[in-house]
């Protein structure tokens, strides 16, 4: 003879275990980032000279985009999957000459001009575009800063030109992936379980004789969770479930 527990044993022993699963298990959740309150301001050195507007706002750009994370207890964890996106900057087209690319729309439009030694007279013209960062590890929570946040570029291209005492010398094309950095925005991040403003500051190593350094915020939206009801269809499976096993049981008797 098998012995069989009532079916309301059974159907709240599925809900308990749903609960702890839940309370257990850390969410992930995905955030729209603000285009309109998220921007980036970039500066750095080519050859050691300074970069400089090519034109009003041209070192400021608005990034889209999205957030992803694993949430528990009011702690994001960051491990990959973002998306954050520079848009189309208004200021553009930006110069390259003498890159026989010309001129183009772009995210950043950057320029340098002096002294390098051992070169002579340089004037250095470049346009940052279709860049796009992640964020591969690290947290952040409300009235902290970031904590180990790595800021990572996974798209993105400098096109430049060089004259070079009033002589075209270069022109090329540079990728900026993987050129990225700790945050070390030292800023208060908020976050009250809608929106998260998060503060940004990193630089790349020194690479192709420059470095770049992005400043700035990013403000973010949370994607709403599933409604009630899909969690309730998601309990009611659970005792149907409890159910079907229950008869299944004193079939057995």
């Amino acid at each position: 003879m098998k012995l069989s527990s009532s079916p309301y044993l059974s159907i709240a022993a599925a809900a308990s275990f749903l609960s702890v699963t839940c309370a257990t298990q850390a969410d992930t959740v995905t955030f729209n980032i603000d285009s309109a309150q998220s921007s980036l301001t970039i500066s750095g050195l080519a050859f050691g000279l300074p970069y400089t507007q090519q034109s009003a706002g041209s070192l400021v750009d608005a990034f889209g985009g999205t957030l992803v994370a694993d949430l528990t207890g009011g702690v994001l964890t960051f491990s990959g999957g973002s998306s954050i996106t520079a848009l189309t900057n208004p200021s553009g087209p930006f110069n390259t000459a003498p890159n026989p690319i010309g001129f183009e729309a772009g995210n950043f439009g950057v320029q340098a001009n002096g002294f390098v030694t051992g070169y002579g007279v340089a004037n250095i013209k470049g346009a940052y575009k279709d860049i796009v960062l992640d964020l591969t590890s690290g947290t952040v929570q409300n009235g902290l800063a970031p904590s180990g946040q790595n800021v990572n570029p996974t798209a993105g291209t400098l096109d430049y030109g060089i004259v070079l005492n009033a002589n075209p010398f270069q022109a090329n094309s540079s990728s900026i992936v993987g050129k990225g950095g700790l945050n070390v925005a030292t800023g208060i991040a908020t976050f009250d379980g809608t929106v998260l403003t998060l503060p940004v500051q990193f630089s790349s190593p020194t690479y192709a004789n420059r470095n770049e350094t992005y400043t700035g915020v990013i403000v973010a939206d949370i994607v709403p969770a599933p409604e009630p009801s899909t969690l309730a269809l998601a309990g009611l499976g659970a005792a149907g479930f409890a159910g079907w096993s229950f008869r299944r049981s004193r079939k057995g008797c």
